[in-house]
This record gives C-alpha cells, structure tokens and sequence, in this order.
C-alpha cells in the first residue's frame, strides 16, 4: 500500500490540475469504472446496463470517455487502477471496491486532489471525504427481510442453511448481519451450514451437492445472490420432492424466477430480493450531474429490488443469468442524489 501510495505521489500536482479543469465539459467528461470482480451474473448485469448508459451519454455529447478496469478481487491490481485513472486526468472515477478498508489510501490520495469517487455496491468502505460519494444498498436490512420470511415460512422452527458470498468481503459481512439480526427472533431456526459461494451458481451447486446428502431435512435457505436456482436444482438432485422442498429465497435472477413462475410445485411460496445491478448506470448519470455543478449527498442508499408471488409475471422471461431492475428516470435520479 505504502509503495503503491509514493507511486502516485509525483503525478499529484499534475493530476490536481487536471482534476481543476473538470468544469469544462466541451468534449465531454472522461470517467473510469474500477471493478474488483465481475465474474457473476449481478456484476455482468451491472456492467451491461453501465454500457447502456454510457452510449447514451456519449451520444449526448455528455461525456467523451467511459473506460471499464477489472480487478479480478485482487486490491493491489485495483489500487493501481484507480491511480491509472487519476494520472491519466479522468474527471471522476468509480469504483465497486474489493474491500472496505485496504483502499483508504489511495482513495484519499485522489479524493484530495480534487477528483471526484463514486463508491458503489460493496460498503460503505470505512472513510469519509467531501469527495467520496458512497451509493449503497442496506444490504442488512434487505437479508433481514428476507431470512425473517423464510423463517416465518418455517412456521418458526426447523433447520436453515446460509449461502453466502466472499469470505471478507464487506458486502458479505453486511448481508450476514441481516441474517444473525433476524435469527435473533427465531431461537428455534436452527443454522446447520453456512456456504461461502462467492455469488456464483457453480461453487453454490458443488458444495450444496457435496454437504446435502450429510444433512437431515432441511427447511429453508436464504441466499445473497446468484445462486437461488443452484440451490434447488441441489435439493432435487439430493432427493428433496414437491413435499419436502424447502423454502429456498429467491435472488432476482432470471433463472430462478422463471423456475418460480414454470416449474415449482403449486402454490409455492417464498421471496426473491437482490441488489439493484442498475445502481452503476445511476452512478453515471449522478456523475454528469455532479460534474455540472449539480448538489449530490455524500451517502446515497438505493433501494433494493424485491419480487414477490403477486410481482412475479411482471418478471418472466428474463435470460437465466439476467437479473430483474428498476431503472429511475434522470428527474427521479436528481431527486434521489439530494436524499
């Protein structure tokens, strides 16, 4: 971190001159996106409607240059990036940081020099700065939401298995602390496996094929995200029937809602919540209005999506790895930036 940070210092001034001419936007502003990860379906959606949003932008002659860098969940390879972007004059960066706390330093360091970060998704990372923007979901609220559901779907009692994200990743942590909150009002729900899947559907069905067949009746399963239709084809493969299948919580993807509209047993009942993928395309549009000289509030909380029996044909037909969105008009964006 320290060598990364001496790295960036000569270029400070240069780029703090740079960061000064942001106002002129003849040409369009330069933006950068520094992705940690986005190797499941909610980061592709992410990024396909960021690039959605950005032709648009483009073509409205609002900004020159939309440049998308992948880290891959290494901190150092986004630290670097995210100095790429400040030597390289852009007049605002965001970033979907791989950590809370490791990248302090160098947002700090491009923060003082007058260019702008949008923080999205995973957060908010653990420092404040009059230009750092943190756009976030309650991600303990909504698997709160969700667990308590799935509980009370139990009948209050009964067995439960977490599935959960990266192993020290922040948003991890938060979604982990909706379900020990909701927990809380259910001492009979028992926790028999906590499964770490890094959202993705392939790592979710191995481990749930590998410890399924160890356990007893399970009940339910709250999950954070890209992995809902994993687990029940789990369950089927492990045995579970139309009478047994448990309450398994849904993520908004296209593979699970459609299975919940087509293929589940009649009349079955649960919840299906995620994180809207569509926060990046705000980002954008919230970075045009805060580079026009528009006010924008330092901690933005975006809803998140939620789809339940009665909502459920509104959502039919999506692409097995697309994820359902609501999408804001530029008006309902200028509302939400002043929250």
């Amino acid at each position: 971190m320290k060598k990364s940070i001496r790295i960036l210092a000569p270029c400070v001034m240069a780029a703090a001159v740079l960061a000064a001419s942001v106002s002129v936007s003849a040409d369009g502003y330069k933006i950068g996106f520094a992705q940690s990860y986005n190797g499941n379906s909610y980061r592709q959606t992410q990024e396909a409607l960021m690039e959605e949003a950005a032709k648009e932008l483009k073509d409205s002659g609002e900004i020159s240059e939309y440049t998308v860098a992948e880290a891959n969940q290494d901190v150092a390879t986004q630290i670097q990036q995210i100095q790429d972007f400040a030597m390289q004059g852009y007049d605002l960066i965001i970033v979907d940081p791989g950590s809370a706390t490791a990248l302090n330093d160098c947002i700090q360091e491009v923060c003082d020099m007058g260019i702008p970060v949008f923080e999205i998704n995973d957060g908010p990372i653990a420092m404040d700065h009059e230009n750092l923007y943190h756009m976030f979901f309650s991600n303990e609220d909504m698997l709160y939401a969700l667990t308590k559901y799935v509980c009370d779907q139990m009948g209050g009692s009964g067995k439960l298995i977490e599935l959960r994200g990266a192993a020290g990743n922040a948003t991890d942590e938060d979604f982990h602390k909706g379900v020990l909150k909701a927990l809380e009002e259910y001492p009979d729900v028992e926790v028999v496996a906590e499964i770490y899947t890094d959202w993705t559907a392939s790592k979710a069905q191995t481990e749930l094929n590998s410890i399924l067949p160890t356990l007893d009746q399970v009940d339910g399963l709250v999950t954070q995200g890209g992995d809902a239709y994993a687990a029940v084809q789990a369950f089927l493969s492990a045995g579970y029937t139309e009478d047994t299948l448990p309450v398994i919580a849904g993520d908004n993807r296209g593979s699970f809602l459609n299975w919940w509209a087509e293929e589940a047993p009649e009349g079955y009942q649960t919840l299906s919540a995620a994180s809207n993928p569509w926060i990046g395309a705000f980002s954008l549009y919230a970075a045009v209005d805060l580079l026009d000289g528009n006010e924008l509030s330092n901690n933005l909380i975006i809803p998140f999506g939620q789809v339940d029996a009665e909502s459920l044909p509104d959502h039919v037909g999506l692409g097995d790895d697309e994820v359902a969105y609501t999408a804001y008009t530029r008006d309902e964006i200028k509302e939400m930036e002043v929250q």
